[in-house]
């Protein structure tokens, strides 16, 4: 007979011990008996106490279950400090320290085992914890936030392993010694200080920049200014609110390539950088330059009219056209341009303007 399903809300821990491999390689007997002593007696004590659930052990990790975001988070505190306490005077390289996810979520029940999207995001988030951290979800954030006296530090929203939606996250001001480097005058759980979202740069680390909000929009412009200012097919770009950018390092070259438009790029390894949208308050900053490009997938085609026919992407996303843009198309017309915006000259011109030392002429049309 099929074990009974049930669904149901729970605070899902995942803990992590961390370089078990290396741990068995040098002490197998030794790593096992502490473990025991830590799973068995440490944890499991502790789980109970606060009403939890030890659901299964991993070899080297735990998954537990609390009818509470509270408990969860009390629980893993405890069971950090103790660990590290008791781990004081083992040698570093034998030293047993966990890492540890916390989310909240919907989690379905069978038999004794958990799953769900809530189990997958504590384990998610349990990859991402240093060596004895306990990293949260904002949702667990928001209901222990005012009941336990605990600084945390807010990472921002990150992409996580096979998650789809970026998740808020929180780290614990723990340190790998289980102590607690708590900011001074910040008595209670809350963001000891920001983390950014991402960072990125240029080919030569001349400029760098770091993005401390998520994107209004990524994806693919296919126009013919993108194509000749980056050299390539169409450019993969992400747009962040200006504000929520900071830059440090060399001054970025700017070249304006139409009446709304600046695009910035490195004097020095010629790295192009961002595209300046003006009076609109908004960088587009290329894809590429980000350290981790991966995590920021396209949402859209724009420009497509530009399309080069050979650039078939098998995609389902919208794909747009200049002039079916109402903000940018009316923004196009208002500076006396087409709804569909400027078409550069063609080359013989671009080099005719140059030697005569003149600007281009961004709303020349090429027809």
């Amino acid at each position: 007979m099929p074990k009974p399903k049930i669904r149901k809300l729970a605070a899902i821990v995942s803990v992590d011990v961390v370089g078990y491999s290396r741990l068995m390689q040098i002490d197998e007997e030794g790593t096992l008996a502490r473990l025991g002593v830590c799973f068995d007696g440490i944890v499991s004590r502790r789980v109970a106490a606060h009403d939890g659930r030890v659901v299964k052990t991993m070899g080297d990790g735990l998954l537990i279950e609390f009818p509470t975001a509270v408990d969860a988070v009390a629980c893993s505190l405890e069971v950090q400090k103790v660990i590290a306490e008791r781990e004081a005077d083992i040698a570093d390289d034998l030293k047993i320290t966990l890492r540890t996810g916390v989310n909240i979520g919907d989690i379905v029940v069978i038999g004794d085992d958990i799953f769900g999207d809530g189990v997958n995001q504590a384990s998610r988030l349990q990859e991402i914890a240093k060596p004895g951290e306990l990293c949260i979800s904002g949702s667990v954030f928001d209901q222990v936030k005012d009941k336990i006296e605990h600084a945390f530090v807010d990472l921002g929203h990150r992409k996580l392993k096979n998650i789809v939606q970026p998740v808020r996250a929180y780290r614990s001001t723990l340190t790998a010694a289980g102590e607690e480097t708590k900011p001074i005058g910040w008595p209670f759980l809350t963001a000891a200080k920001r983390e950014p979202v991402t960072a990125g740069g240029c080919l030569c680390g001349a400029i760098r920049y770091q993005v401390w909000s998520l994107p209004v929009a990524v994806g693919f412009c296919h126009c013919r200014h993108c194509q000749l200012a980056l050299g390539s097919p169409l450019n993969a770009w992400a747009i962040f609110e200006k504000p929520n950018v900071t830059f440090e390092g060399e001054e970025p070259g700017l070249y304006a390539s139409s009446k709304l438009s600046e695009r910035a790029f490195c004097r020095n390894c010629g790295t192009s950088i961002y595209t300046d949208i003006k009076d609109i308050g908004y960088y587009s900053i290329r894809v590429g330059t980000l350290d981790n490009p991966a995590d920021f997938p396209p949402e859209l085609h724009y420009g497509v009219e530009s399309q080069i026919p050979w650039v078939d992407i098998h995609d389902d996303l919208p794909r747009i056209r200049t002039e079916e843009d109402p903000r940018m198309s009316s923004r196009w017309v208002a500076v006396g341009e087409p709804s569909s915006g400027p078409t550069p000259p063609f080359s013989e011109d671009r080099v005719a303007n140059r030697l005569e030392g003149k600007k281009i002429d961004p709303a020349k049309d090429s027809e």
